[in-house]
C-alpha cells in the first residue's frame, strides 16, 4: 500500500462560535494525488442532523489544496462529525469542543488558520507546527490564545496580543516529538479571545491530522487487486483492477509512486513501464496491461533501478473442484481442485492458488464482511464454489460433488431451503447440535444454493466430467 492509507494526505477540520448569528464549519486538505481523490466528498453532521454534505471544492488561489468553510446557521449541536468519504476517515468532537456563543462583539475580527499540511519529517524537532494569522478590526484590543491537545491532554499553549487595526498578526505553537514513519495522529486545537488577557471566550475549534515520513521517503505500488486506495482510480477510471482472471486473457493495471523530496524517482515494472515522481506528488501510469498466467505470476518493481517489490497475480483454467474440507471450522479449508483461484467474495481479493490438493486460510474473507456477508470463493471455468457464514456459526463443513455437509459452531434449530438451478427442491426444519452437521445429497449436475433461515451458507456449480473419445490411427 501506498503510505498514509492513499498517498501522502494530512486534513484539517474546524467549528466556530456563533458570530453574527451563524456559526461555521470548515475543511482542507492537501490534494497530493491526481484527480479521483483530489477533492472527496465531505459530510460534516451532528445531533441537529446533516449540516454539510459536498465534493470539496478546490480552494481558492491555492491550486495544490481543496477546501470550504460554510454558515451552518444558528446551530448549536451538542456534538459534530466530519467524514472524508473516499478515504473512510471520521473525525467526532468531544464534550467542550463545541464553541459557546461568545458574550462579546466579535465583528471584524477573524483569522485564519495554517497548520502542517504536509506532515512533519520523523527527524524533525516538533510533531506540530501551527501557524495561525490574527486580523482585529473590532473595537477592542484583543488576546488570542490557542492550546494543542492530543489524546485529550493538553501538550503546548501560546497567546499574541492584538490591538486593534492590526492584520497578519502571527501566532505560532510548535510541540510535541514527531511519530515514527507511516504514523498518522489526530490533534485537537482550540483557539480563545480576551479582551484582558485573564477571561477567555471559546470561539473555534480544529482537528488537525498528520502524517509523519522517514527523510526522503519514497514508495511506490501497483494497482492491481481492489483495496481502500483504488476505489476513487476505478471510479475515475471506469475500469475494475482484479489480480485474478482466467488464463491468456488480458489483464490492466497502473503504477503509483509518491515521494517526499524534491528529487526525480522512477518506478518501473518487469515490462518496462513506469512512472515517474518530482517535487513531493503522488503520480501514476496510464492503464498498462499484461496476461495472467496459468497459475502464479509475480510482476516484479524497481524503484530508481533497485529491486523494489513483487505482487502476486494468479490465472485459472479449465477444471474441477473436488472437495471443499474444513480444517479450521470456517478458517482454514482444505481444498482439491485443478487450476483453481481462491478469492473473498467481497472485495474480490486472491488467497491462493491451487491446482491439486492444498490446505487454504481463508479467516480474512470473515474478518472483512460488508453488511454482515462474508465468504470465500474458489472459481475455475467450469465450476465454482462459494462458502459463507451466516451469524458466525453456521458454516460449509465439506463438500465432495456429492453431499454439502453444514456444520454449527453452536446448536442450529431453523430452516434450511435448498434450490437447483433457481428452483426450490427442498424446505424443511432441520437441527443441528452444537459441533454437530447435517448433510445434504448433491444428485446431478446444476447450481445449487443452500440457505439457514435468510441467509445463503453455500453456493456452487457442479459439472459432469466430460466424456473423452480417443481415435488412434495406423498408417498403412
Amino acid at each position: 500500500m501506498l503510505y498514509g492509507g492513499r498517498c501522502w494526505y494530512t486534513y484539517d477540520f474546524g467549528i466556530t462560535c456563533k458570530v453574527g448569528g451563524n456559526r461555521y464549519v470548515g475543511y482542507t486538505g492537501y490534494k497530493v494525488c491526481d484527480p479521483p481523490v483530489n477533492n472527496p466528498i465531505i459530510i460534516v453532521d451532528s445531533d441537529l442532523g446533516w449540516l454539510y454534505n459536498n465534493t470539496a471544492p478546490d480552494l481558492s488561489g491555492y491550486p495544490d489544496f481543496y477546501g470550504e468553510e460554510v454558515s451552518v446557521g444558528s446551530v448549536d449541536p451538542s456534538w459534530v462529525r466530519f467524514r472524508v468519504v473516499e478515504e473512510d476517515v471520521t473525525i467526532v468532537s468531544e464534550p467542550g469542543d463545541i464553541p459557546p456563543d461568545p458574550p462579546i462583539d466579535l465583528s471584524g475580527f477573524g483569522g485564519a488558520g495554517v497548520s502542517v499540511w504536509f506532515g512533519v519529517a520523523t527527524d524533525s524537532t516538533y510533531g506540530i507546527d501551527i501557524l495561525y494569522y490574527v486580523n482585529n478590526y473590532s473595537a477592542y484590543d484583543l488576546y488570542f490564545k490557542g492550546e494543542v491537545y492530543r489524546d485529550g491532554v493538553k501538550i503546548c499553549e501560546n497567546q499574541v496580543s492584538v490591538p486593534r487595526g492590526s492584520s497578519n498578526v502571527l501566532l505560532r505553537l510548535t510541540c510535541d516529538a514527531p511519530g515514527a514513519d507511516g504514523e498518522v495522529r489526530l490533534y485537537k486545537s482550540k483557539w480563545y479571545v480576551s479582551t484582558d488577557g485573564s477571561t477567555w471566550y471559546h470561539v473555534e475549534t480544529k482537528w488537525n491530522r498528520v502524517a509523519y515520513y522517514a527523510p526522503g521517503k519514497t514508495v511506490g505500488d501497483i494497482v492491481v487487486r481492489p483495496n481502500p486506495m483504488v476505489y476513487g482510480i476505478e471510479m475515475y477510471l471506469n475500469k475494475e483492477f482484479r489480480n485474478y482472471g482466467r488464463s491468456g486473457s488480458r489483464f490492466e493495471y497502473i503504477l503509483m509512486i509518491c515521494s517526499v523530496d524534491a528529487n526525480v524517482h522512477q518506478l518501473r515494472d518487469e515490462l518496462g513501464n513506469g512512472v515517474t515522481s518530482w517535487q513531493y506528488k503522488c503520480r501514476w501510469t496510464r492503464v498498462d496491461t499484461d496476461t495472467y498466467p496459468l497459475g502464479v505470476k509475480t510482476k516484479q518493481l524497481s524503484l530508481d533501478n533497485n529491486p523494489y517489490k513483487m505482487v502476486t497475480v494468479y490465472g485459472y483454467g479449465d477444471g474441477r473442484i473436488r472437495r471443499v474440507q474444513s480444517v479450521s471450522t470456517y478458517n482454514s479449508y482444505l481444498i482439491d481442485a485443478d487450476r483453481a483461484v481462491v478469492r473473498s467474495v467481497v472485495g474480490d481479493y486472491a488467497f491462493d492458488y491451487v491446482d491439486g490438493v492444498k490446505t487454504v486460510d481463508v479467516s480474512q474473507a470473515y474478518v472483512h464482511r460488508f453488511l454482515g456477508v462474508g465468504g470465500f470463493e474458489i472459481v475455475n471455468s467450469d465450476e465454482f464454489f462459494v462458502g459463507y457464514i451466516t451469524d458466525g456459526n453456521q458454516y460449509t463443513k465439506d463438500y465432495d460433488r456429492s453431499v454439502v455437509k453444514i456444520g454449527s459452531i453452536t446448536a442450529y434449530s431453523g430452516r434450511l431451503r435448498v434450490y437447483k438451478n433457481s428452483v426450490l427442491v427442498f424446505d424443511d426444519n432441520i437441527n443441528i447440535p452444537a459441533g454437530g452437521e447435517y448433510s445434504y445429497d448433491v444428485d446431478s449436475s446444476g447450481e445449487w444454493s443452500f440457505k439457514l433461515d435468510l441467509n445463503t451458507v453455500a453456493h456452487l456449480k457442479v459439472v459432469k466430467a466430460g466424456t473423452r473419445l480417443t481415435l488412434t490411427v495406423t498408417p498403412l
